[in-house]
């Protein structure tokens, strides 16, 4: 059995979406989306961890907050991404001399938005999560105060 890191109701909150509980869709940015396709991305980010981790992780494990925070990031964005239909920006615009025609919907620019910030605070936290050492480099074995003197005996 997989840990569940985030549930349906994790990434309503994440994205501010709101259920019709008669239809069984959730609205986000003026979309509708099927409450299985948010259920399905769920499950997604929860069987990623998962596999990036090759383990379940327990909640007294320091790295199982980074985990929630990357499931919720890639849940949200996929639901944005999927529902959206991956194209978003400039798909549908074009120029007429100086005057810009947009006819990819009002929300286009907040979905983009937010999908750029979804993305960006996935990769901290898989980041956060995969390397939780900080390595130094070689190249600056010179700034670290080495001791000089003589061997130290017994």
């Amino acid at each position: 059995m997989t840990t569940t890191y985030v549930t349906v109701a994790d990434v309503q909150a994440q994205l501010n979406a709101t259920y019709d509980a008669v239809n069984h869709v959730y609205t986000v940015y003026g979309i509708s989306i099927a409450e299985s396709s948010f259920q399905a991305h769920t499950d997604f980010a929860n069987t990623y961890i998962n596999a990036v981790l090759g383990a379940d992780l327990n909640t007294a494990d320091y790295r199982y907050m980074f985990a929630v925070m990357a499931a919720k990031d890639l849940a949200a964005m996929r639901v944005l991404i999927v529902s959206s239909g991956g194209a978003l920006i400039g798909a549908f615009d074009y120029f007429l001399g100086d005057l810009r025609v947009a006819r990819s919907g009002p929300y286009a620019a907040a979905i983009e938005r937010a999908i750029t910030g979804f993305r960006d605070d996935f990769a901290r936290q898989m980041l956060n999560l995969a390397a939780p050492v900080k390595a130094a480099e070689a190249s600056g074995r010179e700034d670290v105060p080495t001791y000089c003197g003589g061997l130290i005996g017994p």
